[in-house]
């Protein structure tokens, strides 16, 4: 199956801490080492590792980073034939901060990625003639994300949006989603853009109030929302029913590309036809072997692993 993805490539610039340092604090770290990154380069990676013929639609710097960069994509099988290099500007880099239980906090300047316009994705109009998704995110320019929508839409893809990270957009791109996955903070912005007020807390624990919200963008014009919430799982909502599922537990090492991770599995899933929850089984053990790895592109799975994993674990309960 062929898929495309609109979005960033960054450069990850890693080291690892005991504990995430305080305001004003300095922690001695180790470990330094930098990566490929990004949320569209992580899910390009994620889909091809996957199995899927990928094609990366991103704007590249004129940089020792990005030139790194652009031959580590390929290396992991991406077609990079519709990405653009910005001769003016250095690409995106991203400074991550990881603790010895895997969480992370970050720095990104995005550079040469939130120049990627509508004119780059129409000119790599012959990436979508044959492609069955299109998956994209928000670390490049809306008029791209916009552009791109159309064009799929003409030819009937699976139109896939992770809303990360949250910004102010037009919310008429939802009209075009097929599948939306927001984690709780995400879900409780687009909730504040479509109805002009707070609907919903970042911290709601009620499912039924969860459901409710997402329900609502479903009315709005979006297929299905998977509201994705960490280690307790996600849910799904469209407009016929809702679901809550869990998450495969595992020893959490680097939670960096976990959404990235589950968001490309469920997306080729879906795509190719699978049903809602094998989808969702899918994602969760592509993400579940995502965080027990490090770094963020490296640590993506390839899809007989995702496969073999599911075969000797059992989905938790949600919560």
């Amino acid at each position: 199956m062929k898929a495309i993805v609109v979005g960033s490539a960054n450069t990850d610039l890693i080291i690892h801490v005991d504990t995430l340092p305080a305001r004003g604090d300095t922690e001695v770290g180790y470990g330094f080492k930098n990566s490929p990154g990004g949320k569209g380069a992580n899910q390009a990676v994620a889909l091809s590792r996957l199995g899927a013929s990928t094609s990366l639609v991103a704007r590249f710097g004129k940089d020792e980073f990005s030139s790194l960069l652009i031959d580590t994509i390929q290396q992991y099988g991406v077609v990079l034939e519709h990405a653009v290099i910005d001769e003016k500007r250095r690409g995106g880099v991203v400074f991550i901060l990881v603790d010895r239980e895997g969480n992370n906090t970050m720095i990104a300047d995005l550079g040469s990625n939130l120049y990627l316009d509508s004119a780059d994705i129409e000119h790599a109009g012959e990436a979508f003639m044959d492609s069955r998704l299109l998956l994209m995110q928000f670390e490049v320019s809306e008029g791209a994300n916009m552009k791109a929508c159309e064009m799929a839409a003409e030819k009937g893809m699976k139109i896939v949006l992770n809303p990360a990270p949250m910004k102010t957009f037009d919310t008429s791109i939802l009209r075009f989603t097929d599948v939306l996955t927001p984690n709780m903070f995400e879900l409780g912005r687009i909730l504040r853009l479509i109805h002009g007020k707070d609907v919903l807390s970042d911290s709601e624990s009620d499912v039924e109030k969860i459901v409710a919200a997402a329900h609502s963008i479903v009315e709005f014009g979006v297929g299905h929302v998977v509201v994705t919430a960490g280690e307790k799982g996600c849910i799904h909502v469209d407009h016929k029913s809702s679901h809550c599922y869990g998450t495969y537990r595992v020893r959490q090492v680097d939670s960096t590309a976990a959404g990235d991770a589950f968001t490309a599995a469920f997306s080729l899933k879906f795509a190719e036809g699978g049903e809602v929850d094998e989808s969702v089984r899918f994602a969760a053990a592509s993400a579940a072997l995502t965080v027990s790895r490090e770094g963020a592109v490296p640590s993506l799975p390839y899809r007989d692993e995702v496969e073999a994993f599911m075969k000797e674990h059992t989905l938790a309960q949600f919560g």
